[in-house]
């Protein structure tokens, strides 16, 4: 009997050797099939090494991850336009071009922007007239008299009428003119010897009246002029010809 079981069981020792082999090479398969299991690490790591080739790709892709948030972008978008404001606010100060303007802010009239000419009256006799145009492209102001050199040897200025002051000052708009006449010598014949004059000297008066401002005018004055200096006079400028030839 004994021996029976020690037959029967000698065979099943191979058959044992056999399914330790079965299940050791089980184990090996599985073993074997880990490799391919961490080939997909490898795998990602060779996508990785491919990434810097796709850099702009990538880039793209951080860069619409990294998007501002809308009040970000809000920001963003409305702070350019402050600039914007700023420019556009030069243009709507208004231009100095404007004749409107111009006319109710006159400045004071300059000699480099005027025109002088001298002629002879008829009437009243023993006056010239002086006449002074705006050549200028903004309205001016010409204040009290003018101021007048007759002679090179005169040592003030020829004496004006102040009756013939007007009631405000004369404003002349580009083109237009203003006038004064000039009295030569007494008109019923006193004085001294009137002295042949060929030029006066033209100065315009300061708004304070402190003085003369820059520059002036030498006109000529008309053929035939004789000028008593103790007798001659000006008249304040007038806006009309009539207003300066009554005097």
């Amino acid at each position: 009997m004994t021996k029976r079981i020690t037959h029967i069981a000698k065979p099943l020792l191979p058959a044992t050797l056999t399914l330790s082999a079965l299940m050791s090479m089980a184990a090996c398969g599985s073993t074997t099939a880990k490799p391919s299991a961490a080939a997909a690490p490898t795998a990602v790591a060779a996508t990785g090494t491919s990434q810097p080739g796709n850099a702009p790709g990538a880039a793209t892709a951080s860069s619409t991850a990294a998007q501002p948030s809308a009040p970000d972008a809000a920001r963003t978008s409305t702070q350019p336009q402050a600039p914007a404001s700023k420019t556009t606010k030069p243009a709507s100060k208004p231009s100095t071009a404007n004749p409107d303007a111009d006319a109710a802010n006159p400045t004071d009239c300059a000699v480099t922007h005027l025109k002088g000419t001298v002629t002879s009256l008829t009437r009243p006799i023993n006056h010239v007239l002086l006449t002074v145009t705006n050549t200028g492209t903004t309205t001016c102001n010409l204040y009290y008299f003018p101021d007048l050199r007759l002679d090179a040897d005169q040592q003030s200025v020829t004496q004006a009428v102040e009756d013939s002051k007007p009631q405000a000052v004369v404003t002349i708009a580009p083109g237009e003119s203003a006038y004064a006449a000039i009295g030569t010598s007494a008109a019923d014949g006193s004085g001294s010897t009137p002295k042949l004059e060929k030029q006066v000297e033209v100065f315009l008066e300061t708004r304070d009246q402190s003085g003369s401002l820059p520059g002036s005018m030498t006109l000529p004055l008309p053929a035939g002029t004789y000028v008593d200096m103790d007798k001659a006079f000006v008249t304040y400028w007038q806006s009309d010809l009539q207003s300066a030839t009554a005097w």
